[in-house]
């Protein structure tokens, strides 16, 4: 297993232990872990040295056999060292020139790299090492060099071997970005610090992006100019009409109006310019230029950052936060944010919807060379003019007149809850009073149609058991001659039979059952056939009927049986007929009955009011909400209409 396969191993593979047989030469020694760096022909990996073979320390350069076992370590995969056996001496590997991702992200961790840079400043921790990749923060450790000895290397180009080791959190195990050790480093001078820094070329702000043909990431610019604002850590600094900013790499103790020279290393890759890691040497101070004027369709220029603008705009809100009190703005339809130092009291009582005119730097921010938004830094209150308060109509008003409506709205609506919850209990109990009302009059219905049975079974049995007493005395007198008796026995025979037909309508009349069309057709075609069949007159019944399951009710059909039963005995004992035709239909909530007979028909056509039998059906009809007609012509026979509603 080689060094790169052990340093792909996962965490709880590298805990297996797995047994490795390493080749490789040291390129850096630890020796207060009692470690060292091995690379071999695929890169290189962390040594603890547990043997007890070797008297003398490993050094830099010596060609080793390492025998062990793989460990997670605490950062990346290590070998644990049991056997080490000296090969002699070896040549140090061609180092990796890393990328900043590479240099960040950890993944060269133990390799031999080599790393080129303007070392721009020396720190109590490190250096800063300006690269063509940009800032990072290194800690070296030089072979037989003090820390403080590597101060004079400060500001030259140099070139700096060792094996790299990232720089990580010991707990979270997280990279720290930015950050790196080199170990066992050399360095090497590239380009010596110049004696002066000040006596680089000038450039104006505006030359920064024109063609330069020595150009490079590690060529110094000086630029002059004055300062027009401080924000930790940007110093804004116009130089004529245009702007520059730069970080200085020490305190510089500046103020706004300061003339100053500043050297720097120029970054151009964002929209505003910038110069970093600048040395500043101030050269005066002067009262600052008048702000330009800027228009609404010029807000978003690359041009205009780090200088003095003037611009119009209407205050939306403010705050204050812990870099100072940030105005919010609107121009038009774009807003903008304006800083300024410290909490003004003055400025805090200023109405949101006042129109003011604000003099301060312009601050781009975009990537590349577009500017697509920028804020405003202030250097003071004096720098904010209110053109115009706002009207008395301001959104805050109308979010109190709103919510006020709001609130109102809510009150309704839980007053309509309310009401709507009353509603539907007087509803309910509007519900159980038809019921009951409902059940009262059903039962109040009920009680009439027993009513009307016990007075219909009193009329049909009281007067024929009467009418038989009275026979019967007659016939079991004394005084009643022989020859009569038989014929009071056999009247008290048919008037028994009646009373058995009577009973045999009412209660057919009273079955649920029979609650239909086609049971009544039924019931009405069988007496017809019995009855008229006794007198020899033919009969015929004609459709069509209509629906068959049609309702109809026991009161109704008893009382249309009844007028049924009425006429049909007219016709055997007044008609003279010889034939009877019957239509019984049902529609739209009516039964219709007709009787049409080929008799001798009536007088006046059945009008007189002397014929008992027709205005006992015509008032047994009208009595039920129905209509009872008679057509007749003497000699043409007669037809007798029955209509009667179902409801």
């Amino acid at each position: 297993m080689n060094a790169a396969e052990i340093h792909r191993l996962k965490r709880e593979e590298a805990q297996r232990e797995y047994p490795v047989k390493i080749r490789g030469v040291i390129t850096s020694v630890l020796p207060e872990h009692q470690a060292f760096t091995i690379q071999d022909s695929t890169r290189g990996i962390y040594v603890i040295d547990f043997s007890e073979s070797r008297s003398d320390p490993p050094r830099i350069g010596e060609f080793l056999e390492v025998e062990g076992t793989t460990e997670p370590g605490q950062f990346a995969p290590v070998v644990n060292a049991l056997r080490v056996r000296s090969l002699g001496v070896g040549d140090l590997p061609e180092p990796v020139r890393p990328t900043r991702d590479q240099l960040s992200n950890g993944s060269l961790d133990a390799q031999y790299v080599e790393l080129q840079g303007i070392l721009t400043a020396v720190l109590a921790d490190g250096v800063i090492l300006l690269t063509p990749d940009g800032r990072i923060k290194s800690e070296l450790r030089v072979s037989g060099l003090k820390p403080g000895d590597i101060e004079r290397y400060e500001d030259a180009l140099i070139r700096v071997r060792g094996c790299l080791f990232a720089n990580w959190d010991y707990v979270t195990h997280q990279v720290r970005v930015g950050e790196i050790k080199i170990n066992g480093a050399d360095i090497a001078v590239d380009q010596p610090a110049p004696a002066d820094l000040f006596s680089t070329p000038r450039k104006t702000a505006a030359e920064l992006f024109l063609f330069d043909p020595q150009a490079s990431v590690f060529q110094r610019v000086k630029v002059s100019g004055q300062i027009i604002h401080l924000r930790d850590p940007d110093c804004f600094m116009m130089d004529g009409d245009s702007g520059v900013r730069f970080i200085p790499k020490h305190p510089a103790g500046l103020e706004v109006g300061d003339l100053v020279e500043v050297v720097g290393f120029p970054e151009l890759s964002s929209a505003p310019p910038v110069l970093r890691e600048a040395v500043v040497r101030k050269t005066g101070h002067a009262p600052l230029p008048s702000p330009k004027p800027l228009s609404p369709d010029d807000l978003t220029r690359a041009d205009l950052d780090s200088t003095l603008i003037r611009v119009k705009a209407q205050l939306v809100n403010q705050r204050n936060t812990a870099a100072g009190q940030a105005l919010e703005m609107r121009v038009g339809l774009r807003s903008f944010l304006a800083w300024l130092p410290g909490a003004n009291e003055n400025i805090l009582a200023i109405p949101v919807g006042s129109q003011l005119e604000l003099a301060g730097t312009y601050a781009g921010q975009g990537v590349s060379q577009d500017v697509t938004s920028f804020g405003l830094l202030l250097n003071s209150a004096s720098d904010i003019t209110v053109l115009a308060r706002p009207p008395w109509w301001t959104p805050e008003k109308t979010l109190v007149i709103l919510g006020a409506l709001i609130c109102v709205l809510a009150f309704t609506v839980l007053w309509i809850t309310q009401l709507r919850h009353k509603v539907d209990q007087r509803t309910a109990e509007l519900e159980i009073q038809i019921r009951e009302r409902q059940r009262v009059e059903q039962q109040h219905a009920m009680e009439q149609e027993r009513a009307r049975i016990a007075q219909d079974l009193h009329d049909e049995l009281g007067s024929g058991l009467t009418e038989i007493t009275m026979l019967g005395a007659r016939a079991q007198s004394a005084s009643t001659p022989p020859e009569k008796r038989g014929g009071y026995l056999e009247q008290m025979g048919d008037k028994a039979r009646q009373i058995v037909t009577a009973l045999d309508e009412i209660v057919w009349a009273m079955n649920p059952t029979h609650d239909s069309l086609a049971s009544m057709v039924s019931y009405f075609s069988l007496y017809a056939e019995r009855f008229l069949g006794l007198a020899n007159i033919a009969w015929r019944l004609e459709g069509p009927f209509g629906p068959g399951d049609y309702a109809v009710d026991s009161r109704l059909r008893h009382q249309l049986f009844l007028a049924f039963k009425e006429a049909l005995t007219n016709v055997v004992r007044h008609a003279g007929a010889t034939e009877v035709r019957l239509s019984i239909r049902a529609e739209n909530g009516h039964v219709h009955l007709a009787i049409t007979d080929n008799g001798r028909g009536l007088a006046k056509g059945g009008q007189t009011e002397e014929m008992d039998g027709v205005a006992n059906m015509r008032a047994r009809l009208e009595k039920l909400g129905g209509r009872f007609e008679v057509k007749s012509k003497a000699g043409e026979g007669t037809v007798l209409s029955f209509d009667l509603p179902l409801h």
